[in-house]
Order: C-alpha cells, then structure tokens, then sequence
C-alpha cells in the first residue's frame, strides 16, 4: 500500500494531506526545511519604487516581503510563478497578478509581459540561492535585473538518519520534493541506498528533476509540472490508478487461472476412468493409443484454459476501455454543458452591467446637471482665506524683503480675484493707489553698482602711477661759431676747450628740484590701497551701509589723485567714475506704508 512523505511546511502540506485521506491514500508530514528571515535595508527595498515589474517565485516571497511593509507602485506589474502565488500576492498587496500556464522558470519567461523588457527594471523577490536561470535569461533581454533575497532556506534541525530509518520502518515508498534545497535537506539524512532504490518520489518541475538525477538514484521520478497541491495530487492520482488497475487484473488472472485448473483436473480424471475400464482387455498397443489419446486430451484442455484466459483478459481491457470512453464523454457532455451555461451567464452578466452603466452614467448627468444648476444660481462667494494670504505675502515682500515690485505684483493679482466679486469696488481702488505707489519706489540697484565696482578693481593694476619727471636742463652755452677777431682769442680759446672736454665728459644743469622716485614696495603699498578702498565699498554696497561706501569711495578718490598720473586717460576715467558713484542717492531702506490696508479689513 502507497505511503507518501510530503516534506513542505506543516500548513501547506496539511491540506494536501487531507485530499490524500479522501482519495484512500496515506501519507505522513516531515518539513525538511525551516524559513529564516534575512535583514533588508532601506536601500534594497527602494528597489520596489521604481520597479516596472515585480517578479515572485514562491508564496513564501511574498509574505516574507508583507512583513517588510513596502509600497508597490501603481504601475509596476506583478507576476508570480505559480498561481497559488499570485493569489497571495493579490491578497496581500491588493494588486492584481499574473501567472503562466506552466509554473516554471521556464513558463514565466515565456510570458508576454516579459518579452520586451530592454532598460526595464526587474526586481525577483526570492529566497537566498537560487533561480539562476532567471537572473541570466533577463540579463541576456538587457533588462535592469535586481534580486531582492527576503528569506533563506535552511535544513530542519529535527532531520536525522535515524529518522530516515523510521521512514523505512513505517513503509514510506513515495516522497514529495518542491525544490532543490528540500532534496538536498532529504539525501543528506537518506544514506540507505537500498531503500532510496525503491523510492517513487514526485518533484514539481524539470529543473529539480535535472537536479535529483545528479544526485541520487530511485525507483521512479515523476514531474508534477508544478508546485501547488493541486498539480502535485494530479500526479499521485495519476500514478496511483495504473497501480490498483494492475492489482486488480494480476487478482482476477488468479481467479481465472484457479477455475481452469479445477476443470482440467475435473476432466482428465473422468477420462483416464472412461479409459482404463476396458484396458484389461485391450492388448499394449492399446495402451500406447490411451496414453497417446490422454496426452492430446490434456494438452487441449490447458490450450482451451490458456486461451480462455487471454479471452477474459482481453475482455476486462476491452470492458475498462470502454467505461473508460464513456467517463471522457461524459465529462466532455458535462464540460460542454458547464461552458454553455457559463457562456448564458456571460451574456447575463454582460446585459446587466451594460444596463447598470447605463443606469450609472444617466444619473451621474442629472447629478452634474443639477449641482451646475445650483452652483449657477448662488452667488461666488470669496475665499476669504486667499485674499488675507496674498496681502499679507505682498506686505512681506516690501517691508522684510524690499522688493516692492514683487509686492505690486501681488496685490495685482489680488485685485484680479476681487474683480468678479460684487461690493470690493473700494478695496480695489486702495489696491491701485498702492500698486502705483509701489512701482514708484526708487530703488538701488545693487547689483549694478557691484558689478561696477569690480569692472573698476580688475584694471587697477593697469593704472600708471605719479613717477617723477625731469625738468628741462638748462640753457646750454651758446656754442657759436669760432670768432674771426683777433681780439676774441680768449673767448676762442675757452670754446675750444669747451668742445674738447664735451666729448669726454657731459655735465647738464637743471633749474627746477627735482623729487626721489617711488621703491617698488611703495609702488605696490599705493596699489594695494586703493584696491583696497574698492573692496571695502563693494562690502558696504552689500551690506547697505550707505555711509561706508560713500567714504571708501572718497579714500580711493583720495589715493588716486595723490599718487597716480591724473593726466593719464585711465586715471581720468575711475576718477569720474568715483565721483559719479559718490553722488548716485542710496535710498536701502525708503519706507512705506500700505494705504489699502484698513479697506481690506473692512472687506474681510
């Protein structure tokens, strides 16, 4: 009698165990396995927001990952790989989800959904280890594959040999393996060679089939094409009925063989009495003719017994088809039968949400016709709340932040929202009163000015300073022609010795004093100075300190018509770009007072 080890955890294996008990099976539970919750950061689980598909391979995934609390976006898809699967999948996430027809590795590639998957994002929600076929395959479709591991697998500490031994003892000829850690967990306490030799065992896809042939050897592997109880009891009853049909055959080849041989021990008997009565009197050749004639006579009547034997076995064969036939015809009348009463109820249902949508739609356009009805026939009224914001950004923005163009902006659009509303008329004409007011505000323009100012420090080091100039020498002696007059020997004499000293040695005389040059670190000193001053009046513009910058323009006003060339054209032009800044008005803060004020109170 068949004896089955279902060795998945005790929940999923009870309910299977209970259809067994229908069918007049037993079966015993052993979990070769326990689950382990593994450690997921915040990190991996942000996967899931901006995954385009979200790949499950087992009800374990998905709950383990509920635990976790992730949000799945609206758009991303689910798939699991089998359908119990995406039933807990849609259970828990309340999203729908997809399975194929096969529950396979295999099956859930060859979906639609995952055909084109170039630069998509793909997270497997799996146990630790595993589904390699997967991650390479969607890899090869240039798919962005990231696997999220929730749980792991480890072997039952509870599993020993001595435990296998019990198996044997209690009978267990069947196991049941759903994945390639459970068969591993099982071999590593199943040593006894013997008894696996005798082993049926039932495996849920053609990987783990792939998987056990390098492993062990058995009776018989059987694939179930899938991991739900209902493929794998599918496969027990389909196993289990050639079993009892040849039981049964082997019992009635026994009944048929034992009649046959209680008339053939019947018949011979009657014939060698018929035949020895008149022996006495016949002569030996006679005998030889009896004897000869019994031999016929037994080997006719075990020929008759063969052949009614295959007779009756060819017969219950011809019999088992035919109520076979008859049990397809029946379920083929009752599929029939079911699928045209589920067609009726098809097209009932499809009538009866047609007229309910047409109920629905109806009624939501007399609901909308009627509220636009109403909405037209009350008058607007104003959000309070909403002018009260505006006006208060606008007083914000001129009396924290001084920009008081931003200011008239908002109470522009403020009198917009007061424009379709009867009784603002006074409102509103404060309003413009400000708004005029506010466009009329001087500014300064700081940035300008700024920009200015560094325009100015980036050529300082071009600007020529105040060096000294030489006066003109003095008026040379008059070096005429020699004199003709005897007379003017002397004078004549001296000019000759004039010349003749010139060309060795050159003395020139100047009237005006003339001033020591500047060293070098004077000369950057001077530079570094008024560069200075220039900064510190780009600090004070920034800081809207108006007296700071109109007196470090003035210093470098100051150090500029000291020690440089005035008369040198760039000196020319940052001296009157000084003077230009230093008389421009520095208004930072002019203050302001909303006329409009008291008539927004009164209107709110």
């Amino acid at each position: 009698m068949t004896h089955i080890l279902l060795t998945r955890a005790e929940e999923k294996s009870q309910q299977l165990a209970e259809q067994l008990a229908e069918k007049a099976i037993t079966s015993s539970i052993q979990p070769v396995l326990v689950l382990e919750a593994i450690t997921v950061s915040e990190q991996q689980l942000s996967m899931l927001d901006d995954a385009d598909i979200v790949l499950f391979v087992s009800q374990d995934a998905a709950r383990f990952l509920h635990t976790l609390k992730p949000e799945l976006t609206k758009n991303s898809i689910c798939l699991a790989v089998g359908k119990s699967t995406a039933e807990v999948v849609t259970e828990l996430f309340e999203k729908p989800c997809a399975s194929p027809l096969v529950e396979t590795s295999e099956g859930l590639l060859a979906m639609p959904e995952l055909n084109n998957v170039a630069s998509k994002r793909i997270v497997l929600v799996k146990g630790k280890g595993g589904r390699n076929k997967l991650a390479k395959e969607l890899k090869e479709r240039e798919a962005i594959f990231q696997p999220l591991a929730v749980y792991k697998r480890l072997a039952n500490p509870g599993l020993t040999k001595a435990l296998a031994n019990e198996w044997k003892n209690n009978g267990v000829d069947t196991i049941v393996l759903t994945s390639n850690a459970s068969i591993d967990s099982f071999l590593a306490v199943a040593s006894n060679k013997s008894w696996l030799a005798t082993l049926t065992v039932f495996l849920v896809s053609a990987r783990c089939v792939e998987y056990f042939n390098e492993k062990a050897h058995v009776k018989q592997i059987i694939n179930c094409q899938g991991a739900d109880n209902e493929s794998i009891l599918n496969a027990i009853l389909e196993q289990h009925k050639p079993q009892q049909s040849h039981a049964m055959e082997q019992e009635k080849d026994i009944t048929a063989k034992s009649t046959i041989s209680d008339k053939a021990a019947n018949k011979p008997k009657t014939t060698t009495e018929t035949v020895t009565a008149p022996t006495e009197k016949q002569s030996g050749s006679g005998k030889a003719i009896a004897v000869v004639a019994l031999l016929v006579s037994l080997a006719a009547v075990g020929g008759l017994g063969y052949g009614y034997t295959l007779f009756q076995q060819q017969k219950n064969f011809l019999v088992q088809l035919n109520n076979e036939k008859n049990s397809l015809s029946e379920q083929i009348a009752a599929a029939n039968a079911q699928a045209i009463s589920l067609q009726g109820q098809n097209q009932q249902l499809q009538n009866a949400l047609s007229a309910q949508l047409v109920q629905a739609e109806s009624a939501l356009t007399q609901k909308i016709e009627q509220q636009l009805q109403v909405a037209n026939q009350q008058e607007p009224e104003l959000n309070r709340e909403e002018v009260k914001s505006l006006y208060r950004m606008a007083e914000f923005k001129a009396l924290v932040q001084a920009d008081y163009l931003g200011a008239a902006a908002m109470l522009a659009r403020l009198d917009i929202l007061l424009e379709s509303f009867p009784g603002t008329q006074p409102a509103r004409e404060a309003l413009h009163q400000d708004i005029q007011a506010l466009n009329a505000v001087q500014t300064v323009d700081v940035e300008n000015i700024y920009l200015r100012l560094s325009g100015l420090i980036a050529n300082l080091d071009k600007l020529p300073l105040n060096m000294v100039v030489l006066p003109e020498e003095a008026d040379k002696v008059n070096q005429q022609a020699l004199s003709d007059n005897v007379d003017d020997w002397q004078a004549n004499l001296k000019r000759s010795w004039d010349l003749l000293v010139d060309d060795f040695i050159k003395v020139r005389k100047r009237t005006a004093p003339v001033e020591s040059l500047l060293s070098q670190e004077e000369q950057a000193l001077i530079r570094h100075q008024l560069r200075f001053y220039m900064v510190q009046a780009q600090t004070a513009l920034v800081k809207q300190q108006a007296v700071m910058f109109t007196a470090a323009l003035k210093q470098a006003q100051s150090v500029l018509t000291n020690y440089y060339d005035v008369q040198a054209s760039e000196v020319v032009y940052l001296n009157n770009q000084l003077s230009e800044l230093q008389s421009q008005p520095l208004a930072f803060n002019p203050e302001f007072t909303f006329s409009s004020e008291a008539a927004i109170k009164e209107l709110l």
